[in-house]
């Protein structure tokens, strides 16, 4: 059976999804929420939690934060997981939240998604080993990001990694969340594993 394992974005919450929710209508979704004011080891523990205690196989489909977070889950539940959707994730962390930290040193999402962050560090040093297509969003760019944007992720850090595929949309940041070439390439995607899975 293939579950859709929803992660949601920073200061998101699984709400995000009530469009990808309506139009992909899917049976037995899991949605994995998190805390931002709770360290990524100790969400990630709690996610490693819940998907011990369900069966099928996993697909994700994750919004910015939420594709590093399936990074680590789809490495440690290596025979379960069959596949990604990633939007907007910032694989190299965000110059953002290194602005940030100078504000908030102690903001606990800032310390854990900046570039040199233990959790995005790692994160790199795994080895993805589903077939994964990250959208890259094109659209929204701001000023105080340095660099091209979608108002909140630099492309250069979207599109860093050697082990996905990469697709454009014109979308910023959040507009990703709701676009019908996002429903029709996680259509395809899911289809297209489940027949490979079937041969």
């Amino acid at each position: 059976m293939r579950r859709l394992i929803f992660i949601h974005g920073a200061t998101a919450s699984s709400r995000s999804f009530a469009y990808l929710k309506k139009t992909l209508k899917p049976k037995d979704a899991i949605f994995l929420d998190y805390d931002r004011e709770t360290s990524a080891d100790q969400n990630l523990e709690n996610m490693y939690n819940k998907l011990e205690k369900e069966d099928g196989e996993f697909f994700y489909i994750a919004h910015s934060l939420g594709g590093i977070y399936a990074v680590y889950l789809q490495d440690v539940f290596k025979v379960a997981s069959v596949g990604a959707v990633s939007l907007a994730t910032p694989f190299n962390g965000s110059e953002i939240a290194t602005w940030g930290r100078l504000i908030m040193p102690h903001y606990q999402l800032f310390m854990d998604i900046t570039p040199t962050s233990n959790f995005i560090s790692q994160s790199r040093e795994i080895n993805i080993h589903i077939p994964w297509t990250q959208v890259v969003t094109t659209v929204g760019d701001v000023p105080w990001v340095y660099g091209a944007n979608d108002g909140i992720v630099t492309r250069r850090s979207m599109i860093c990694r050697n082990d996905v595929d990469y697709i454009k949309v014109e979308r910023n940041h959040y507009e990703v969340l709701q676009s019908r070439q996002v429903v029709d390439l996680i259509k395809t995607q899911t289809q297209t594993q489940e027949k490979n899975n079937d041969v």
